[in-house]
């Protein structure tokens, strides 16, 4: 076949051809691209699916009991996120007395025989079985004991401060009102240096009845965790920091230690201990000068209950470290030596000393004198110290 200028050059057969091809091309990408978008639209929504599902998983198997109060447990294992040392108790108390916290409000309140200040350890935050030491106090001793609420002052650390908290209550007039025969001071040891170890003015004071107003307005309060759902940024934290404690008994961070020890002294995860790292940190701030201090202005607070006949007691509580130290294999930290400084001191006070009293459960291989996923004590330490000590 010819071709003129002006006409194109092409057969009806291959005009034909040209049409089918091109047909036949537009079907094929138009199905590859269905194809890619059905899958693409698959894995969107088995993305979106997995997610939750995953969440949800790893809440019902792993987090769920660190993070809510569905079992009580420490603090140790919710911020480090080891399960394996989730100690599972609930609340319950079965001496036959029991102490009251300080409260005006009640006009049938008992003579108090000791009345307690201290921070987490005096409000049973420990929880489980007996968690308030006071009640061994009260049961042990025949006594009636009263506790008195954290007041707030500017120079609380993590909270508390029982030493002014009490030079309050002394020159408002409160303590007169109560006149108890002891008075006892309450610290766990990593925070008796910055509570105690500063100048305090002995004579500062608040109205009596703002105090009375206050104490008669509080309550104890063990529901203290925020509401959670399955969906929340501890599930991929627990995946995380059990990966890094694998590497690290920090897991790369200045939280919580997680060390193995040389016999077990835990019932779960037994040959492991979890302690907060400030255990460690806080050892630097024990010195000759700063026990001193303490130590004086302990002093002079029992000079000044002496004027009302009533005795001091000082009852630091050996750190969770301190006490296990000498078990944890291969120890890379400090040993703290806050106890045997103040045993050596001349004290005007009761000393009540918890590192030796309890020093000596471990010893016999006592399981669980703390408890494994918690900073606290569980019920057998307060039980050993007050068969033992005896106020005169």
């Amino acid at each position: 076949m010819r071709c003129y200028s002006g006409w194109r050059c092409v057969t009806p057969n291959h005009h034909w051809l040209l049409h089918f091809e091109l047909e036949f091309a537009t079907s094929l990408l138009e199905c590859y691209l269905s194809m890619k978008s059905k899958k693409f639209t698959l894995f969107m929504v088995v993305a979106i699916l997995a997610f939750p599902a995953f969440n949800f998983l790893v809440w019902k198997l792993c987090t769920e009991v660190l993070l809510t109060k569905k079992y009580d447990g420490g603090d140790l294992a919710r911020t480090s996120y080891i399960l394996a040392s989730k100690y599972y108790r609930k609340n319950a108390i079965d001496l036959p007395r029991k102490h009251f916290l300080l409260d005006f409000a009640n006009r049938e309140q008992k003579k108090i025989d000791i009345l307690t200040l201290g921070d987490s350890f005096s409000m049973g935050l420990g929880e489980g079985k007996n968690h308030f030491y006071q009640d061994y106090l009260a049961t042990n001793l025949h006594a009636e004991v009263a506790n008195v609420f954290p007041y707030p002052t500017s120079d609380a650390v993590m909270l508390y401060s029982p030493l002014t908290n009490l030079i309050l209550l002394y020159n408002s007039g409160v303590l007169d009102d109560i006149m108890p025969k002891y008075v006892l001071i309450e610290s766990i040891e990593r925070y008796c240096v910055q509570r105690f170890s500063h100048a305090f003015d002995f004579s500062t004071t608040e109205p009596k009845e703002k105090l009375v107003k206050y104490f008669s307005n509080q309550k104890y309060n063990f529901d203290y965790l925020p509401v959670v759902g399955f969906l929340n940024t501890g599930n991929p934290k627990f995946l995380y920091y059990n990966l890094l404690y694998m590497f690290s008994d920090k897991a790369f961070h200045d939280q919580i230690v997680y060390r193995k020890l040389t016999k077990p002294l835990f019932s779960v995860n037994g040959s492991n201990i979890l302690f907060t790292n400030q255990d460690v940190s806080n050892v630097k701030l024990v010195t000759d000068e700063s026990v001193e201090i303490l130590n004086a202005n302990l002093n002079e607070m029992a000079r000044l209950l002496e004027k009302k006949h009533i005795r001091l007691i000082f009852m630091p509580i050996v750190d969770k470290y301190n006490l296990y130290s000498d078990y944890i294999a291969d120890n890379p930290y400090p040993k703290s030596i806050f106890f045997e400084k103040l045993r050596k001191l001349p004290k005007m006070y009761m000393f009540v000393d918890t590192k030796q009293l309890l020093k000596e459960e471990l010893d016999k291989g006592v399981m669980d004198v703390y408890f494994p996923d918690d900073t606290h004590w569980s019920w057998k330490a307060p039980e050993k110290i007050f068969k033992s000590v005896r106020f005169p």
